[in-house]
């Protein structure tokens, strides 16, 4: 104890019992600025996701030269591809059916589904299973490229995709719902639309 002190001899004992008060003051304001900047950055990054909800993302496959995109929703994996057991008096679209992810399901070449020429997918290329509402559904591609997100509306068809004027020898235009300008993440493909490809390919 200092004598000398004027506040007397609880002097002490008086700023001692005052420090964790301050203390305990100065915590609470630093969690409450702690809690607030949380608040604001969760906002930020809700406001973000928001923003990201906007686009729409697609698994771009190459069949040949030419480049799809399958909306990722409707997609329930990607696997090798595998041999078929041919299906009598199927369309030519129809490769067969094969055992994917222990299930029996119609293996459609895309390609030929489209009209497009050529020899069909590759021997070793893949397997995109679809999420479908009634049959088990697989397209063959030559291969998966991978996810690529685009703004919400691709670029219109045109009315060159008009559904009632199909091309001959396959749906072709029919069964597209726009396309990824070249400037897009991952490059142009052309946008399908699954449900319209399989009801016309799937009779």
């Amino acid at each position: 104890m200092n004598e000398g002190d004027p506040r007397g001899p609880g002097a002490v004992r008086e700023s001692a019992g005052t420090m964790p008060i301050r203390t305990a003051n100065e915590t609470a304001e630093r969690a409450r600025a702690l809690r607030a900047a949380r608040t604001e950055a969760l906002a930020r990054r809700g406001l973000g996701r928001a923003e990201a909800g906007a686009r729409r993302a697609y698994l771009v496959c190459a069949c040949g030269a030419e480049r799809y995109g399958l909306p990722l929703a409707e997609a329930a994996g990607v696997l090798p591809m595998r041999p078929c057991t041919p299906v009598p008096g199927a369309v030519p679209a129809l490769l067969g059916l094969a055992a994917v992810s222990g299930r029996i399901v119609s293996v459609l070449d895309l390609a030929r589904a489209l009209g497009r020429p050529g020899p069909g997918a590759a021997p070793g290329g893949h397997l995109v299973a679809l999420r479908t509402g009634t049959v088990p559904v697989a397209l063959a591609v030559d291969r998966v490229i991978g996810v690529v997100e685009i703004d919400a509306e691709p670029a219109s068809a045109g009315p060159e995709a008009d559904p009632s004027h199909p091309p001959s020898g396959g749906m072709g235009a029919a069964a597209v719902s726009g396309y990824a300008p070249a400037g897009s993440e991952g490059g142009d493909f052309v946008v399908l639309d699954l449900p319209r490809l399989l009801r016309r390919a799937l009779p």
